[in-house]
């Protein structure tokens, strides 16, 4: 079965109403945003993000996207902003506390 077969739940909400092109999108970049990372990538990750914080904002915004999002965050901002507004996020841990969600 391939993922647009199996869309999260509420994927037929009016906030996560999106084309075909729309939810293939959002499936790619569930597979290139959503990695494990070691404890010590994520010290690094996170040394990286401090490092741009005063000095570049896009980049900081950047690689803040990198980390993986804590899972009742994610549910939350899935309420309030839809699923398209989170396919740039990594959803890693989300996803293993809500499977269906995302």
């Amino acid at each position: 079965m391939t993922d647009m077969e199996h869309k999260p739940n509420g994927w037929n909400l009016p906030i996560n109403q999106m084309t075909d092109e729309e939810w293939k999108d959002y499936f790619e970049c569930r597979k290139k945003y959503d990695i494990k990372l070691s404890v010590d990538e994520e010290k690094t990750q996170y040394e990286k993000i401090m490092s741009f914080l005063h000095v570049n904002e896009k980049k900081f915004i950047e690689e803040s996207k990198k980390m993986p999002v804590l899972p009742n965050m994610a549910i939350s901002y899935k309420c309030f902003h839809g699923l398209k507004a989170m396919k740039d996020f990594n959803l890693y841990w989300a996803k293993e506390v809500y499977p269906d969600e995302f």
